[in-house]
């Protein structure tokens, strides 16, 4: 999902007065509203941690686009238009005050541009990608303290090589500064991370490829100030002779990958069960550096759309290696299918948000503070969380034997419920799996929503 940036942003006063017009008002008890901009979803989050008066800015293309805020609630729907001020109230029941919040909007610079010549090489196309210059940056990360974490994977020869060979360049300006960075707030890695691949050497200069201006979520790309930076630490680590020495390496991965996630089979399925929902090409980056960050993302120009899923390579460790290989095969799909799966059950989603929030109306029977499902605070999120991992269920039922699927939906419900925190989501698992193997003919998952969201409704 696209997190909402605002309260990475310098906050200023509200100058502009109200005149005879009373700003439109959304009550809210949590933390967090769902935004949409021109129809684009996104998340309003740390609402009750913003000052009494908070000021933004959206880049947008045309002059004037929709904007509807939806929470527990209410919703509000207004016109957001370049240079000019949109303004509501929200009102802050856990805080018991009123926010004024104030949008405008500017041109938006398009995050990617597809020509003819690249929708012609790309069109109908799984991509499973390990760029030179996204290995770069995670390189770096690994020399930071950051590093020393769990968010980078230690468990291959790779990386020992890695830190073998680099750890020499750790006080590189480029390490540190990333460092300060990630210092600041561990939020900057995914936007750095994924950022990174707009960019391509070009002998040995880093320059973007002529695609994309940026890949995460924001207005610019979070990377460019680096680049310099990132040239210097490249020219004098010789990264660009070590990436050609494992380039085989990388080649080995990238066909396991393919063997054995299979990610064209997932888009099959899932354009199958959601057939309003289509992509031109899908993407899988990822390198063997990365412990357990996902992220994704999707684009759309020129009559061709784009899903990316970055995500980490699906090793199988020794103690994994005991399990039968049908539960290792259903492990190592899961990370990129719960990725991927969101770009389709998502749009399906905000088409039934007002029976969504209805149905959700005591939010805390399907949460648990303290675990996971609590950052998911909102009818449609919680909604589109427990709908993530079903579809994990009905893909399973409809590729794994019997006595398989099983023994893997049960450790994937004990999964949800123990450790995530989603407490109803063994029922709510068991009701949707009825609901697929029960329906009519030509029916898809997508027609199943109105009944699973009323199943919801009657708990």
């Amino acid at each position: 999902m696209k997190p909402f940036v605002a309260v990475l942003l310098l906050l200023s006063g509200i100058t502009q007065t109200f005149a005879q017009h009373k700003p439109p008002l959304i009550r809210t008890k949590t933390n967090s509203l769902i935004l949409y901009v021109n129809n684009e979803k996104g998340n309003f989050n740390g609402i009750n941690d913003l000052p009494g008066a908070f000021n933004h800015s959206f880049g947008i293309e045309q002059e004037m686009v929709p904007l509807q805020l939806v929470s527990e609630q209410d919703s509000v729907s207004l016109p957001l238009r370049q240079g000019q001020q949109t303004v509501f109230l929200v009102i802050r029941e856990a805080k018991g005050d009123t926010m004024t919040v104030s949008f405008t909007a500017h041109k938006l610079v398009k995050a990617a541009v597809f020509s003819d010549a690249y929708k012609k090489e790309n069109q109908n196309r799984t991509l499973i990608q390990i760029p030179e210059v996204y290995e770069l940056v995670n390189v770096v990360f690994a020399l930071t303290d950051y590093g020393k974490t769990e968010a980078i994977y230690k468990g291959t020869d790779y990386y020992r090589a890695v830190m073998d060979y680099f750890s020499p360049y750790r006080n590189h300006p480029a390490v540190q500064t990333i460092d300060s960075l990630l210092k600041q707030s561990e939020d900057r890695y995914a936007p750095l991370k994924m950022d990174s691949y707009a960019y391509q050497f070009t002998g040995d200069n880093i320059q973007k490829g002529g695609v994309y201006d940026r890949i995460s979520w924001g207005e610019v790309n979070e990377l460019s100030p680096y680049i310099p930076l990132l040239e210097d630490f490249a020219r004098r680590s010789g990264f660009r002779r070590f990436y050609q020495k494992y380039r085989s390496y990388y080649t080995s991965l990238i066909a396991d990958y393919q063997k054995n996630v299979d990610v064209s089979s997932m888009k099959g399925w899932l354009e199958k069960q959601f057939p309003r929902t289509r992509y031109s090409a899908i993407k899988v980056l990822f390198t063997p550096l990365v412990g357990w960050n996902q992220s994704a993302n999707q684009f759309e120009d020129n009559g061709f759309r784009e899903a990316q899923a970055h995500v980490n390579f699906p090793f199988v460790n020794d103690s994994q290696k005991q399990k039968p290989a049908s539960l290792i095969k259903a492990n190592r799909m899961m990370i990129v299918f719960t990725e991927i799966n969101h770009s389709y059950l998502n749009p399906e989603a905000d088409r039934y948000n007002k029976e969504i929030v209805l149905a959700f109306k005591t939010l805390s029977d399907w949460i648990t503070p303290g675990k996971p499902s609590a950052n998911y605070n909102n009818p449609l999120s919680c909604f589109e969380e427990y709908m993530n991992y079903g579809l994990v269920t009905l893909f399973y039922a409809d590729i794994f034997g019997k006595e398989d699927f099983e023994q893997i939906k049960a450790g994937l419900e004990n999964n949800m419920v123990v450790n995530r925190g989603f407490r109803r989501f063994r029922e709510f698992d068991q009701e949707l799996l009825r609901l697929y193997q029960s329906r009519q003919s030509g029916q898809t998952v997508a027609d199943l929503y109105p009944a699973i969201i009323a199943w919801v409704a009657r708990q």
